[in-house]
């Protein structure tokens, strides 16, 4: 029997820019400081999944633009890919995207994390509680430039 598979996005949403912060949640099942993120529901494309779970998991509405140096037909806010194994869940095949959120909108959390925190990028790279790929895509989504 071959290993479960899943493929899922991770959010990273976003206030400020570069000179800004991002969003982690204290994912409960992990333990972990992650993006927003979830699986892809059949019959969706990873950006209409990325929109979908940051409205789920968190009632906020992201802005997702085409960045600089993007590549066409690449989906707006798409920074990047990655891969991980979680537990029971098998491997994760990860479309990354980046949400610029208007500074005024709040967080409403939902039961998928015990607490959330807006970072800058001195604090994400001191997040030792974060897995690294987290701080990476953090540091590519802090930089990202969109059009």
């Amino acid at each position: 029997m071959s290993e479960r598979r899943a493929f899922s996005v991770a959010v990273y949403a976003r206030k400020g820019g570069s000179d800004g912060r991002i969003l982690v949640i204290a994912h409960t099942r992990t333990g972990l400081w992650l993006p927003v993120g979830g699986e892809i529901e059949a019959g969706e494309t990873p950006l209409e999944a990325a929109v979908r779970e940051l409205r789920e998991e968190t009632a906020l509405v992201g802005s997702f633009r085409p960045l600089v140096g993007h590549c066409e037909g690449v989906p707006a806010g798409y920074i990047g890919y990655e891969e991980h194994v979680t537990g029971v869940k098998g491997l994760h095949m990860n479309f990354v995207f980046v949400a610029d959120i208007a500074d005024a909108d709040e967080v409403t959390p939902c039961d998928e994390y015990t607490a959330h925190r807006w970072v800058d990028r001195d604090t994400l790279e001191s997040m030792i509680d974060s897995p690294a790929n987290v701080r990476d895509f953090g540091f590519l989504a802090l930089d990202a430039e969109a059009l």
